[in-house]
Parts: structure tokens; sequence; C-alpha cells
């Protein structure tokens, strides 16, 4: 049997990144804290920023842009410990952010800024 250990991977050139060709992997994803003045991130990957829009608004500014604004956001949502649902959905799509808005759906669908935020994007970059 076989073992490959590596702490880098570039393409051939020894510059570029290894592109998946038949393997889909996250192309952003954030963790941040709703409930700082203003939301704050914990960590991320591809999202340079984080705008406060409000309570519950949020957009998150990729690092590198989406090659379109058709990409996928997935696994948003919260955990803070509360029983009321709340969830973290997309409202505006464009390939250098994406807008997303905290919900408690108990509460009659009203914004809410949670502490644990977080999401993950799927898609091609520019």
């Amino acid at each position: 049997m076989s073992e490959l250990r590596a702490d880098t991977i570039t393409a051939s050139d020894g510059t570029s990144p290894v592109t998946l060709t038949k393997q889909s992997a996250a192309k952003a994803w954030a963790n941040w804290n709703g409930n700082a003045s203003p939301a704050t991130l914990r960590d991320s990957f591809n999202i340079s920023s984080l705008d406060d829009n409000g309570t519950g608004s949020y957009d998150l500014n990729f690092s590198t842009s989406m090659n379109s604004a058709n990409y996928s956001w997935g696994n948003g949502g919260t955990n803070d410990g509360h029983s009321a649902g709340h969830h973290i959905y997309e409202i505006s799509t464009l390939t250098s952010y994406i807008g997303v808005v905290g919900l408690a759906v108990s509460g009659g669908n009203t914004g809410y800024d949670s502490g644990n935020c977080f999401g993950t994007i799927h898609g091609d970059l520019a």
C-alpha cells in the first residue's frame, strides 16, 4: 500500500493552485458573530470582509470572485443555543459577494443577530 504526504500541492507551473476537476470543494465559507457590534468574522476561507447591514443582514465579500452569480449557498445556519428556529438565508448572489439574512423563524421571520452564524459556498471561481 502506498501513502502520499504533502504540505502543499501546486500545478505543474509551480505557482498556481491545483484545480479540482472531478471533485467539489467549498470555494468559500464563513463563521461569524452576528451579536458583535458590528458583526465580526471568527474564521473564513475566501472571505475578505463582512459587512453588517443591520439586524440579521450581512454581506460576505469574496477575496477571489466567483465565475458567475449562479453559485450555491449551502449549510447556512446558526447555533446559539436558542430553541426558536434561526436560519441564515441568501438574499442576493453577486460574483463579488453574497448577501445573507438571519431570521428568527418562530418570531414571525424577523431579522435576528445570532452569535454563531455560518455558511458555505460552492461554485466556480473566476
